[in-house]
C-alpha cells in the first residue's frame, strides 16, 4: 500500500505545483525528503485504518452484516 500512496503523494504534488498552490521549494521537500514522506504515508494509513474502525462498530451497532 505505501507504493501507491508514495505514487499518489508524487502526482498530488505536481498537480499542486502545477496550479500554482505550492511553490518549487514545497514540491522537492514533499517529493525527496524520506522522513515527511514516511510520515504523510503513517498519517494517510491511520486514517484508512480508523475509517474501517468506524464502520466496523457504525455496522455492529445498528445491525448490517459485518
Amino acid at each position: 500500500m505505501a507504493v501507491w500512496i508514495r505514487i499518489a503523494l508524487y502526482m498530488a504534488a505536481g498537480w499542486l505545483y502545477g496550479s500554482g498552490l505550492i511553490g518549487e521549494e514545497v514540491k522537492d521537500l514533499v517529493t525527496t525528503d524520506p522522513l515527511l514522506v514516511e510520515s504523510i504515508e503513517a498519517g494517510l494509513s491511520i486514517v484508512i485504518a480508523a475509517v474501517s474502525v468506524i464502520w466496523w462498530r457504525l455496522a455492529k451497532r445498528l445491525g448490517w452484516s459485518t
